[in-house]
């Protein structure tokens, strides 16, 4: 039997309103999103914004990392994380 490898999405709105996402592999958070105008002045690419750069290199681990073995994606919706 194949090892699993879990990629998950949790979502969640918050008191304002506003949605956040965190990105989980195997349980451990590696990337999470929220709304920018917490700190807008700072928003920059590849600081708090993401960019394309930042998925290759995730999925490139995803790979590397867990190579032969069974990939499971799932979202939830979550009250809060």
């Amino acid at each position: 039997m194949r090892e699993t490898v879990v990629i998950k999405v949790e979502r969640y709105e918050d008191r304002d309103g506003c949605g956040r996402e965190q990105l989980l592999v195997n349980g451990k958070s590696v990337m999470s999103a929220g709304p920018l105008w917490e700190c807008p002045e700072d928003a920059t690419l590849e600081r708090d914004l993401l960019g394309p750069s930042n998925f290759v290199h995730l999925l490139e681990n995803i790979i590397e990392n867990h190579n032969g073995k069974q990939i499971i994606f799932e979202h939830e919706e979550v009250e809060e994380f």
